[in-house]
């Protein structure tokens, strides 16, 4: 690795970590509480929140398959329309996309909150439930996120799904297939493992740290992000570079807990930041104020830096040579230098068996 490459590694993950990262929570954070205090504020307990959290969930859910499959079916035509509407319809597209992510990921949590409820004997087994079934399915990277992934809006048009059909290819029907498996199967494990670790976390592991309650307490979640991030960079191009002839199990082992190792990295950052974010942002305005703030800074400030995609999520199968330290924000080719793998490996092996 050359002298240019490990500055550019340590401007990607700066930027990443000081910049990015931080700008995709305030968007997450203003965007999250505001639609939580409009759907549940009439609510007198939380077995009240049921249907609006079903409401909410089942709403994300649809609005995320249409785009997607908007972006299956109209992307090519989008850009080659021109530099002006192509860029506006860019924008649209991965604001819109960005908000539902948000509006499931609400539904989502406050359906889990109603039931199984907060109690660890409820929160151990649906995080051993989730983990264990996202890696039997191969996409448990799909909980890895910021600070140690940065992607930039190249592909704003091109739908992620899990056994990676396209319509040119595969045809309507298995894209519209594989979109609904994607979300409504390996999204919602997603959503279901950091719920459970994030609520393990705030109530019995770490400072009690709710996500909506000012807590300079937070830094512990912090320091351990950056502990975990460290490991991850550390270790990581020795991950990518492990071969096949190693030993299937001990490569599958070493991937899979570096994984996890690099979704509690991205969990508590996102945790540590979004209530430091809390206790430092604009504390003395209006609540409602600040979270409309956090709104619109979030995402023009990451648009105009090009990184807005970091405010949508999608449910992929894991890569063959998995990178869990990825940011291509400042050099070519990203931090480790390398060109990302685009072969998946679903637990179906071919799109033949999806319908």
């Amino acid at each position: 690795m050359t002298s240019r490459t490990r500055i550019q590694d340590a401007l990607d993950f700066s930027f990443s970590f000081l910049v990015s990262g931080p700008l995709t929570i305030l968007f997450w954070r203003g965007t999250f509480n505001s639609l939580t205090r409009l759907a549940f504020q009439d609510s007198e307990s939380v077995a009240d929140n049921w249907y609006p959290a079903l409401l909410l969930w089942l709403t994300g859910v649809t609005v995320k398959i249409l785009l997607d499959l908007v972006k299956q079916s109209l992307g090519p035509t989008i850009r080659q329309s021109g530099a002006i509407l192509g860029s506006l319809a860019n924008c649209l597209m991965v604001y819109l996309d960005s908000v539902f992510s948000v509006v499931l990921w609400v539904g989502g949590f406050n359906i889990l909150y109603v039931f199984p409820g907060l109690y660890w004997w409820t929160l151990t087994p649906v995080l051993i439930f989730s983990s264990s079934a996202l890696l039997s399915l191969r996409a448990f990277h799909c909980t890895v996120g910021a600070p140690l992934l940065l992607h930039t809006n190249d592909n704003i048009l091109v739908a992620n799904n899990y056994f990676g059909t396209k319509m040119e290819i595969n045809g309507v029907m298995r894209v519209i297939g594989d979109t609904f498996f994607s979300y409504l199967v390996v999204h919602s494990l997603v959503v279901m493992v950091w719920w459970s670790m994030w609520e393990l976390e705030n109530r019995y592991i770490l400072y009690p740290c709710e996500i909506t309650v000012k807590d300079i307490m937070a830094w512990d979640s912090v320091v351990l992000s950056i502990m975990f991030a460290l490991v991850v960079i550390t270790i990581n191009r020795s991950v990518v570079n492990m071969k096949k002839d190693d030993g299937p199990w001990r490569r599958s082992i070493t991937i899979n807990f570096v994984a996890f190792i690099s979704f509690l990295a991205t969990l508590n950052f996102w945790r540590g930041i979004w209530s430091l974010q809390d206790f430092y942002f604009l504390p003395s305005i209006n609540w409602e104020e600040n979270l409309a703030i956090s709104h619109v800074v979030g995402f023009v400030c990451l648009h105009l830096a090009q990184t807005s995609i970091n405010l949508t999520q999608s449910s992929c199968s894991d890569l063959d040579r998995p990178n869990f330290h990825h940011c291509n924000y400042w050099g070519v080719g990203g931090c480790m230098g390398e060109e990302e793998d685009s072969e998946r490996r679903p637990l179906l092996s071919s799109t033949e068996n999806l319908v």
